[in-house]
This record gives structure tokens, C-alpha cells and sequence, in this order.
């Protein structure tokens, strides 16, 4: 009987048919990686473990787990762009798993019922902290110190918790009662409120950082871009972070024929789908990025929430991809149109890409107004000696300013 060898059954050119490599005494190793809806989520949510423990019949086990990563289900779940289902592999499937409709039902059954949070609120034991902005990001740091022991002040310079959330998200995104049911139940925990207190109007840096151990400073960045084309600038210029602000204060915004709003987040479709419910006939959204779509780069499409974009669409707001605005057209110091051209991505120095313009693909767009959306940074009052004069706060990857060991700083102002 023939005996067979190793070679006979190995596949050819493999370790095994020429005796070769590590497999002889290397051990398997068991290596854990995290979900990939975990790892794409800012905010650290285990949405594999509290998506589990919901199946097993626990909602409220499953909001636990949910919250030791972040305190505002209720409110993230309406307004963020879900990371988490873009990243999710059951989209190669058929579709993603609606992980922000779970997040939602959690954080509005946490409410409904008023689950307590995880945290003592009695404990006083570690260092007083200094959280500074009731944004989103500061709300969290309050609530993760309190959950630590820390006393916790938070202030801001307006008359109510939420930052950006309250001031300058549409109500159609974000309803107000969801809001302050959240917030108010954050504060429950023992967390010190000053509203009104402005940093460099009402109180100096210095004296926070003399009354507590620490200062995390969460302003957010609130503040617009500065914006022309060349140089040109219409006298009736608004800034779309701006007139957000105003619709949602005062209750009114420019109802001109034709708009054209250059920028490519919620900022920018929030202000069209406003814009347009508010009367106006024509709004257009000029973006350097791509639309969401099957065959759409995941890096290169609109920051934004997948259903208001498409809700958007259905209003009639027309999106212009890939291009961006090369000349405005005026009469006198009022805007008559603009020109548009259009966009490449091409690969640069370093693996990073620039966008190049391409001659011959001009368009002319025929609008009244012109509202820029591109962004927003930190705004320096009370900050002139950390932030110099750079846009955002330098810090390491754990939020640590480098010209101070006791201040931090977390959310859209790093």
C-alpha cells in the first residue's frame, strides 16, 4: 500500500507542500475586533451589545448599556448621520440594520417611563470640574464626571441648556419636548447650571481655573467663516448658520425667488428645506461633495442625514454635486446669478486629494440671493491665550490642551 506524504495532498506551492514557513510552531490566536458599526460611531456606541440585550427582552438593560456611552439617545438619533448603518454589513445584504430607529425607541422609552441614569447623584467625592458650553459635548462631559464623582459646573453664555441643538436645529429634526425631557433629566444628576455666563463677559478663565480642578471647555464652533468669491460680496450677504439661528428665534426668513446656498451639511439642507416651506420657489444646494446613492465614495457625499436628504429632494430643492461657485454675477452690489463650475477630486502629495476645477464646464444659475453655508469655527472671546489665532483648538487625542495640564477640550471646537 502507498503511503501517503504531506506533498502528496498539500495544495501546490503552499507552506505545507514545501515544509516551509511558521505553521509548525506558531498557535492560532483569537484577535477580537469591534463590530463595524461600533467602530464608526463617534460617540462609542455598542449598538451590537444593546441591540442583543433589547432581543433578549431587556429594553431597559439595553438603554443602560446604551447611555454608558452616551447620555442622549433621544436626541442623537434624530439628528445624526448614522455612522453606524453606513459602516453596518448587512447593507451587502439588503439593507442596514435601523440602528437610529433602536437608539430612538430607547431613549424615548427612557423618557416615557423616566429610567434613572447610572449615576449617584449624591456622589461628590472626586474634584470639582468646570465644563464650558451645554452643547451636546459639554452635556456629555458632564454627565461621564458625574458618573465619576466629580462636581460638576456647567455654564453658557444662553438662557438655556443645548448649544446649536436648541438654537439652530429645525424642530422638524428635533423636537423641543424630546430636548428638554433630555436635558432636563441630565441636569437631574446633580450637575450646576449657569446660564447667561459668558466667557470673557461675564466671567475670565482664569477665575474658573482658580475655583475648580479642572475646565473642559466645549464652546463649540458657532462662529461663520468669512466668505467671497474673489473678493466680491453681496450687500445683502447672510450666513446660513445665521439665518438658522434667526428662523428658529425670531420666526421669520428672506423669501426671495431664487436662492443659491453653497455648502454641503445639515446646516445647508436644513436652510433649503426651511427656505423652501417658507415660499421661496427656487433653491438650489451647490456642493463640492457627491449625493448619497448605491454606487456614491462614503468619504465624498453630503455630510448629512440620509432621509432629509432625500425628503429634500422630494420638496423640489435641487442639488448641484460636485461643483462650486467660480463668479458671482452683480449688478451694482446686488446679486443677479452666479457661475458655477465643476469639480475633480484628484490624488495629491502625501494620499491626500485636492479638488481642481475644470475649465469649460462653467454653468450660469440665475438667482436673487446667495447664502454660504461652508462651516463654522471657535469663536476666541475668552479664549485669546489657548487659541491664538488658529480656528480650532490643538489638543491631543485625548482632548488635552498642550500649554495647559488642567484643560481639556472636546466636541467641534478641537
Amino acid at each position: 500500500m502507498r503511503q501517503l506524504t504531506r506533498g502528496a495532498f498539500a495544495l501546490p506551492g503552499t507552506s505545507l507542500d514545501f515544509k516551509t514557513g511558521t505553521w509548525r510552531n506558531e498557535m492560532p490566536v483569537h484577535i477580537h475586533w469591534g463590530a463595524p458599526c461600533h467602530v464608526a460611531c463617534p460617540a462609542g456606541e455598542d449598538a451590537q451589545a444593546y441591540i442583543a440585550k433589547l432581543m433578549e427582552g431587556h429594553p431597559k438593560q439595553a438603554w443602560e448599556i446604551l447611555v454608558s456611552a452616551n447620555p442622549l439617545p433621544a436626541v442623537t438619533s434624530r439628528v445624526c448621520p448614522h455612522f453606524c448603518e453606513q459602516a453596518c454589513n448587512r447593507k451587502h445584504m439588503d439593507q442596514p440594520i435601523a440602528i437610529h430607529l433602536i437608539e430612538r425607541y430607547l431613549g424615548d422609552e427612557a423618557i416615557k417611563h423616566n429610567w434613572a441614569y447610572p449615576v449617584d447623584a449624591k456622589c461628590m467625592d472626586g474634584e470639582p470640574v468646570c465644563v464650558v458650553g451645554a452643547g451636546p459635548a459639554g452635556l456629555s462631559a458632564a454627565y461621564h464626571l458625574r458618573r465619576l464623582g466629580h462636581p460638576v459646573t456647567l455654564i453658557d453664555a444662553l438662557p438655556e441648556p443645548g448649544g446649536l441643538l436648541r438654537t439652530a436645529i429645525p424642530v422638524t429634526r428635533l423636537p423641543r419636548d424630546v430636548l428638554d425631557a433630555e436635558v432636563n433629566r441630565l441636569l437631574s444628576l446633580g450637575i450646576a447650571f449657569r446660564s447667561r455666563t459668558a466667557l470673557g463677559r461675564d466671567v475670565r478663565l482664569e477665575d474658573l481655573m482658580a475655583d475648580h480642578a479642572y475646565l473642559f471647555l466645549a464652546p463649540g464652533a458657532a462662529k461663520s467663516r468669512h466668505w467671497s468669491v474673489d473678493g466680491a460680496v453681496p450687500s445683502d450677504l447672510r450666513e446660513g448658520l445665521a439665518l438658522l439661528k434667526e428662523w428658529m428665534i425670531v420666526g421669520d426668513i428672506p423669501k426671495p425667488k431664487s436662492v443659491a446656498i453653497h455648502g454641503g451639511g445639515n446646516t445647508a439642507v436644513d436652510l433649503a428645506r426651511v427656505m423652501k416651506r417658507a415660499g421661496v420657489a427656487e433653491v438650489h444646494v451647490i456642493t463640492a461633495s457627491g449625493l448619497p446613492g448605491p454606487d456614491a465614495d462614503p468619504k465624498d457625499v453630503l455630510n448629512v442625514v440620509p432621509r432629509e436628504f432625500e425628503q429634500a429632494v422630494e420638496e423640489g430643492i435641487v442639488f448641484h454635486a460636485h461643483r462650486t461657485i467660480q463668479r458671482l454675477l452683480m449688478r451694482g452690489s446686488k446679486m443677479v446669478g452666479l457661475e458655477m463650475v465643476h469639480l475633480k477630486k484628484l490624488p495629491g502629495a502625501g494620499g491626500r486629494s485636492s479638488r481642481v476645477a475644470f475649465e469649460g464646464t462653467e454653468t450660469v444659475l440665475h438667482v436673487e440671493m446667495v447664502v454660504p453655508a461652508i462651516g463654522e469655527v471657535v469663536d476666541a472671546q475668552g479664549f485669546e491665550n489657548l487659541l491664538g489665532s488658529a480656528d480650532y483648538f490643538k489638543a491631543d487625542p485625548l482632548g488635552q490642551i498642550a500649554s495647559s495640564d488642567r484643560v481639556l477640550v472636546g466636541g467641534d471646537a478641537r
